[in-house]
C-alpha cells in the first residue's frame, strides 16, 4: 500500500508522514504540496492500491477542483485509489460538497492520528506495506 499526501502545508505533511510511519515504518509515502503536481503524478503512476489524503483549502487548485480534474481525465487510472478528505475545515458546506464525490471514501479531521491510519489499514483485505 502506498500513501499519498496532498497538502500545501509542509509542516502538516511532516506530521502526517510520521503518523503513517508509526503504523507502517516502511510504507511508501508520496507528498505533493500542489494538486496540480499530484495530478501530474497520477497521470503516470501505476494502478496500485493507494490511500490518498487530500486537503481542501490549497492555493492554485483546491481539493474539490483536484477531484473534478481527476474525474475528468480518462487517462488517470482510478482503480485502487482510496481518497479521503483530510482537513481542518469546520465548514458544513465542505462536508456537503464532499458528499457529491462518490470517489471519496471518507472525510477526516486534521491532524491525522494513529487510530485513523490503523482503522483505514484494517479496511483493506490485502496486506499493506
Amino acid at each position: 500500500m502506498k500513501y499519498i499526501l496532498i497538502d500545501d502545508d509542509p509542516i502538516i505533511n511532516l506530521v502526517h508522514r510520521r503518523v503513517i510511519q508509526k503504523v507502517e515504518d516502511a510504507a511508501p509515502i508520496e507528498i505533493f504540496i500542489s494538486g496540480i503536481k499530484a495530478l501530474e503524478y497520477f497521470k503516470t503512476s501505476e494502478s496500485v492500491p493507494q490511500i490518498v489524503f487530500l486537503d481542501i483549502n490549497m492555493p492554485e487548485m483546491n481539493g474539490f477542483e483536484f477531484l473534478d480534474e481527476l474525474l475528468k481525465d480518462k487517462n488517470i487510472k482510478k482503480e485502487g485509489l482510496s481518497i479521503y478528505i483530510l482537513t481542518s475545515s469546520l465548514n458544513n458546506k465542505d462536508r456537503e460538497t464532499a458528499k457529491r464525490y462518490p470517489i471519496l471514501k471518507g472525510y477526516l479531521g486534521k491532524p491525522l492520528n494513529i487510530e485513523a491510519v490503523v482503522n483505514l489499514k484494517g479496511q483493506f483485505s490485502e496486506p499493506i506495506g
